[in-house]
């Protein structure tokens, strides 16, 4: 009795991080939603984390003079914030236009989401998991919401 439960706790324990290293589409929603209500009008990243008790990270423009970073929660609070004043232009994509990629890259199977980043030259990465659990990379060029690159895991 004892080896079972404790096969069973440590594959609980193993299996335990991987549920925070993905989000659903859902989450992506309700990180997109906090970061436009901190005032993020252009996102450059987007991460579902498990090394971390704060499974969510943002980072976008504030304005044109701050780029921020900010760890969310599970239910989408501010847990922790970082602000920089930047030179240069501000880049990156409204929350609209995130959603509009993450829905392309439904399209070609993601299911879950592991991180979105947004690149110079236009390029948009998304790396994730169809619904069986392979991964699963969609990459946009050019401010296309066509494919330029799907990558599957053929496991």
């Amino acid at each position: 009795m004892k080896k079972m439960i404790a096969l069973t706790l440590a594959g609980t324990l193993a299996a335990s991080p991987l549920a925070f290293a993905k989000g659903s589409l859902d989450d992506a929603e309700t990180v997109l939603n906090a970061g436009s209500d901190y005032g993020i009008t252009q996102f450059t990243n987007l991460e579902f984390d498990d090394d971390r008790d704060d499974p969510f990270e943002i980072e976008g423009w504030v304005d044109n003079e701050w780029y921020v970073e900010l760890e969310l929660s599970a239910d989408g609070a501010i847990e922790r914030e970082k602000r920089r004043k930047r030179q240069g232009q501000p880049s990156g994509l409204s929350a609209d236009e995130i959603r509009s990629y993450l829905d392309a890259a439904s399209s070609e199977g993601l299911h879950y989401i592991e991180e979105l980043e947004v690149r110079s030259g236009g390029r948009v990465e998304i790396e994730g998991e169809d619904s069986n659990g392979r991964e699963l990379e969609v990459e946009f060029r050019n401010s296309s919401l066509s494919p330029f690159k799907v990558e599957r895991d053929d496991d």
